[in-house]
């Protein structure tokens, strides 16, 4: 388990699970059925790409991160809950999600903006390290 962390650490840059450009849902609900959707098939490079991680990336390097995603995560999650959403006032809140089938964990972590009518993603992390996505909040 702890390799898999530390792989993520060496091949995954800071800034494909840090700051964003506007990723933009019309709704919460369309955010989370996508998120959803994309985390528990493990289609990581539609969730990469819209959350605005895919441009953090070479061609190459969106497929070596991808094959790292599905080693690391190798079969379809099967349960998935929020476990913690934070208000932090003025439309933002965060978010931490679990997703897991048998003893295989990932966990997920958003910021958001509800901006009128849409809602933006500022930032996210997927990682199998539950302490790394509590160090968010």
């Amino acid at each position: 388990m702890r390799l898999i962390v530390l792989l993520f650490t060496l091949i995954l840059p800071a800034a494909a699970f840090a700051q964003m450009r506007d990723s933009v849902f019309a709704d919460y609900e369309s955010y989370s059925k996508f998120v959803d959707e994309k985390i528990m098939s493990r289609d990581f490079k539609p969730l990469i790409n819209a959350l605005g991680g895919g441009d953090e990336y070479s061609a190459e390097q969106m497929e070596e991160v991808i094959t790292k995603l599905k080693t690391a995560f190798p079969q379809d999650f099967t349960n998935s809950t929020i476990f913690r959403q934070v208000d932090l006032g003025g439309d933002f809140r965060q978010e931490a999600r679990a997703y897991w089938v048998g003893d295989n964990y990932a966990f997920y972590y958003a910021a958001l903006h509800q901006r009128g009518d849409e809602l933006v993603v500022i930032t996210f992390n997927l990682n199998n390290s539950f302490a790394a996505i509590m160090s968010k909040f």
